[in-house]
């Protein structure tokens, strides 16, 4: 518990430098900043550890290569700077390409009356479909009532030419 409200103590203050002092301050204070932290760092992991780099043997035998690499360093900083010399640190930068000219875009309101004009359309056409279902269905009701109204007409008929009997299988 003793290690979480200084870690969250020093989080919380970096969140705050981060969002409201780091905008704020140039490339070149956060440039100075950065070497100095760096610099710090180096020195208190070079003061925490000193005696493991004190016995540490492995890169004894890289001592020899550690002119050349510095060297080969300084000369690829020189080839860098001479470049930048001729091209006077600028970057070329294409120009800007042609862009075409833009259609000619209709107004609203001819949009919103063709809008309108596509949906009377739309609305014309359901009640148009509506009007058919409902005259199919009343057309269809009506042929199946005159079927019906046919069928007990012949059995009403054919019910009063029958004799009239006693038997139980007669009537069935």
């Amino acid at each position: 518990m003793e290690f979480f409200i200084p870690g969250l103590l020093v989080l919380l203050i970096a969140i705050i430098i981060s969002f409201f002092v780091a905008p704020k301050v140039t490339p070149l204070i956060a440039a100075v900043a950065s070497i100095i932290f760096l610099t710090f760092g180096v020195y208190q992991h070079y003061t925490l550890f000193s005696s493991e780099y004190r016995l540490s043997t492995w890169q004894n035998g890289f001592k020899v290569y550690a002119p050349a690499i510095m060297i080969l360093t300084i000369l690829i900083f020189i080839i860098y700077a001479i470049f930048a010399f001729f091209t006077k640190g600028s970057i070329p930068i294409p120009p800007m390409p042609q862009m075409p000219q833009m259609p000619n875009i209709p107004s609203a309101n001819t949009v919103s009356q063709t809008f309108k004009g596509s949906l009377d359309n739309v609305v014309e056409s359901i009640e148009n479909a509506k009007n058919n279902i409902t005259n199919t269905v009343k057309n269809m009701n009506a042929k199946t009532n005159n079927k019906t109204n046919n069928k007990t007409n012949n059995k009403n008929n054919a019910n009063k030419n029958k004799k009239n009997s006693a038997s139980f299988l007669e009537t069935i």
